[in-house]
């Protein structure tokens, strides 16, 4: 990955900026009421090329680093949720086809960058959800060819990609997961209902259907059982795009709950200036710079070393900054008081999208079980200096 330089990471998120204010903020109560995936907007990202933020120069994309693509998530996540997550989620998609041979990704990379081709990433099951290496779709090895059966669920974007990424049991425990590219189109691949979600509607949640679907070998992403690897590895970049897009989310909520704390005003005076609610108003900003700052550290530790260790700060991350960021959108609902329920002022679309941050890319529980296990082993993982 490039590193984008100071000046010209400013002048990208200044075009994400005005990018969410004109255009995805004026569309983002429409998305959540309708549940409809907004191509307008997601072929206006391609055209900026938003989507090369996840992709190599050598396949048409800008190749940036990862705090760059965390940062842009996070800015639309201030207006939409919904609208972030559908970016992000290209990050979970390309992350196998990466690993793929150089057919796979000379034919699918330059499309992805444009915005012109949706990838999918297929792990999740009715039985195999935090625990991945549960998964029961089977992949049999059949002369040249790999016969696939099985089921899916939540697959972001699903029902609208156009390249799956589809994690099979190809033996027997953790070692025996494979990974294979298939396009929408390939025979047997049937795609299935959108679930109706809490929150980030528009952005579709799909059940996938595999019947003796037949890929040749040349279709596999990886190495035959190194399939759980990459899911974790993409599981990894996950969490941090999780806890980027809740700070946005919570962000937005909070400007929105200060501009409204400044105008109402109560008992003679701006109600921020009573000191409950300016308590609450100090402890919500706190707690979101503290998880900026959290999250910085499990950039800087993947981005040095993707290691146990590495993940372990990602799981602190992902803890601290979906369970903060749900505080500060509840807590803005409060501040807004009755209006705070009402859709017209849009905290409560706020509010539902914070909650999936918790449970997507593992549950904060999850993450806890993940910093537990290390403390039973291993160090304190603390830093040793500011």
């Amino acid at each position: 990955m490039s590193t984008v330089q100071d000046d010209q990471l400013s002048l990208m998120l200044d075009s994400v900026a005005t990018l969410a204010e004109r255009e995805v903020a004026a569309r983002a109560d429409e998305i959540d009421e309708t549940d409809a995936f907004p191509h307008d907007l997601y072929t206006l990202m391609g055209e900026m090329g938003l989507f090369g933020a996840w992709v190599p120069e050598e396949y048409g994309g800008i190749g940036a680093d990862l705090k760059t693509s965390l940062l842009i998530a996070e800015r639309l996540a201030r207006v939409s949720g919904a609208v972030s997550l559908i970016f992000a989620n290209c990050a979970d998609g390309i992350g196998p086809l990466l690993a793929a041979s150089e057919e796979i990704k000379q034919r699918w990379l330059p499309g992805v960058a444009t915005g012109q081709v949706i990838p999918c990433f297929a792990l999740t099951e009715p039985d195999a959800g935090s625990d991945a290496a549960a998964i029961k779709t089977r992949a049999v090895r059949d002369g040249d060819d790999w016969v696939i059966d099985g089921t899916k669920n939540f697959c972001t974007n699903g029902s609208v990609g156009q390249v799956f990424t589809v994690f099979a049991r190809t033996g027997e425990g953790s070692r025996g997961i494979s990974a294979f590219v298939m396009p929408r189109d390939t025979t047997g691949l049937t795609i299935g209902k959108d679930e109706r979600m809490l929150g980030l509607r528009g952005c579709p949640a799909t059940e996938l259907s595999l019947d003796n679907v037949r890929v040749p070998a040349s279709a596999l992403a990886g190495e035959e059982g190194g399939g759980l690897r990459l899911a974790l590895g993409s599981l990894d970049e996950s969490r941090l795009n999780a806890s980027a897009m809740a700070l946005g989310v919570a962000h937005g909520a909070t400007d929105i709950a200060v501009g409204y704390a400044r105008e109402r005003r109560q008992f003679g005076q701006a109600i921020i200036e009573h000191q409950g609610l300016a308590f609450l108003l100090a402890e919500v900003v706190t707690e979101l710079r503290a998880g900026w700052a959290i999250l910085g550290a499990a950039i800087d530790a993947i981005e040095a070393e993707r290691s146990r260790a590495s993940g372990v700060q990602i799981a602190m991350a992902k803890l601290f900054c979906t369970d903060v960021a749900m505080r500060a959108v509840t807590d803005a609902v409060q501040v807004l008081g009755g209006y705070g329920l009402a859709r017209e002022f849009k905290v409560e679309r706020m509010m539902r999208d914070a909650k999936a941050f918790q449970i997507f890319d593992g549950t904060s529980q999850i993450q806890k079980l993940i910093i537990g296990r290390h403390l039973a082993t291993a160090d304190v993982p603390l830093p040793n200096r500011f």
